[in-house]
C-alpha cells in the first residue's frame, strides 16, 4: 500500500540576498511557511448577450509568510536584512532577494525571486519564547 508523505524537516529553505548573505532556514528551526499568490489565473467576463468570456491571466507575484522562532538564526538574519533594506542607498538592489524551498517528500521546489521584506514583525515579549511573523513580497513565484 502506498502512502502520501509530508515532512517539514525534509523541506530545504534558503533565503538569499547578495548584499545581506544566505540563511539556510531549515537549519535554524523554521516554523510555518506560507506562499500566497497575489493574482488570479483566470477571470470571467459576462457579455450583454449572455456569453461568458474566459480571460487567462498571467500573475506571478505574491506574498511569503515566514514564522520563525524569536531570537533564532533566521530571525537574526531577517532583522539584519530589514536594517539593510531600511538604510539602503541604492533602490535598484532592494529586490535582489530569492527564496528557494525544496520539498524532498513531495518532489518539487518553489523559487521566489524579486523578494523584499514588506515590514518588520511585531515584537512580542512574553514569559515564553514565541514565533515572529515576517512578511515578504515576491515579484515571481515559480513551482517546479
Amino acid at each position: 500500500m502506498a502512502y502520501n508523505v509530508y515532512s517539514l524537516p525534509d523541506c530545504r529553505t534558503v533565503l538569499y540576498h547578495p548584499d545581506v548573505g544566505t540563511a539556510n532556514l531549515h537549519q535554524c528551526g523554521h516554523g510555518k511557511i506560507t506562499i500566497s499568490s497575489a493574482g488570479d489565473l483566470t477571470s470571467h467576463t459576462a457579455t450583454a448577450d449572455g456569453y461568458v468570456v474566459v480571460n487567462k491571466l498571467k500573475s506571478t507575484n505574491g506574498t511569503i509568510t515566514l514564522e520563525l522562532p524569536q531570537n533564532s538564526l533566521g530571525d537574526w538574519f531577517l532583522r539584519r536584512w530589514a536594517n539593510w533594506q531600511k538604510n539602503s542607498q541604492d533602490p535598484s538592489r532592494v529586490a535582489l532577494g530569492t527564496l528557494t524551498i525544496s520539498d524532498a517528500a513531495g518532489n518539487f521546489s518553489i523559487v521566489c525571486t524579486g523578494v523584499t521584506l514588506q515590514k518588520v514583525p511585531d515584537r512580542v515579549f512574553d514569559r515564553t519564547a514565541t514565533n515572529l511573523v515576517y512578511t515578504l513580497l515576491a515579484t515571481t513565484i515559480t513551482e517546479q
